[in-house]
């Protein structure tokens, strides 16, 4: 329990420190201004998710390799959806330069995913498939109610139908390992789920286009912290399993 304990500190501490920068937040009433105050701070947060990704690949060796490289490809989707002037300056719409660094961190990670568990051990049955079919299905719905938007760009609409169901799949890759073998695998089952909802926020707000309630961006980016530190610690412990036994 004292090494799980270890390997939760530092993405708590992130998250922790990431609520006290939100608690400052409140007088600004305007999402807005609050992403422009705080730019900044949260690539702050995205790099500290990165370091923590180099320390597991140190500790954990080359098999960790795949999840550095999704936690790369996601730093560099946070730096085009905080939206610097910079990127707004060179890419008119930023946002499909973030959706598609996540699409790109999301097949990293199903790679990482079937390195330790392939495909034939988990897809067994008629049950897994359907678990992943109704994730799928899931999304496809959420989409079209919720972060469809025919005044927004084809690009920007397309491209985030497709990196939802990409990260849909991998969730559910999660989900159909943690009913069969349980254990550790709850951490990557629940790293998934989180993204799924911060995502899910941000695609109906920021990715939408047309709500942009105060929250907009604090509560996809705490839920996002979570997601990342869970992957990773999840990633860590089920390739140490894996290696060890």
């Amino acid at each position: 329990m004292s090494y799980y304990a270890v390997l939760v500190c530092i993405p708590l501490s992130i998250c922790v420190a990431f609520l006290i920068h939100w608690y400052t937040l409140r007088p600004i009433q305007n999402s807005k201004n609050r992403l422009e105050v705080s730019r900044g701070t949260y690539l702050g947060f995205s790099i500290q998710i990165l370091l923590f990704a180099f320390l597991l690949f140190y500790l954990g060796g080359s098999v960790f390799l795949a999840p550095v490289f999704a936690i790369i490809f996601s730093f560099l989707g946070d730096w085009f959806n905080l939206q610097f002037p910079i990127a707004l300056k060179n890419n008119g719409e930023p946002l499909i330069g973030g959706i598609v660094s996540f699409a790109m961190a999301q097949l990293f990670y199903i790679s990482a995913f079937f390195q330790i568990l392939p495909w034939s051990m988990l897809y067994s049955g008629i049950v897994p498939y359907l678990l992943s079919l109704s994730f799928l299905i899931l999304t496809g719905v959420i989409f079209y109610f919720r972060v469809y938007e025919p005044k927004r760009s084809k690009p920007i609409m397309i491209s985030a139908l497709i990196y939802g169901l990409l990260l849909s799949f991998f969730v559910s890759l999660t989900a159909n390992a943690y009913i069969q073998f349980g254990g550790v695998w709850l951490f990557l089952l629940l790293g998934g789920l989180f993204f799924i909802a911060s995502d899910a926020i941000m695609g109906e707000t920021t990715i939408n286009g047309t709500r942009h309630p105060v929250w907009e961006y604090q509560v996809p980016w705490i839920t996002y912290l979570l997601a990342q530190g869970l992957l990773l610690i999840g990633f860590f412990l089920v390739s140490h399993t894996k290696m060890v036994h």
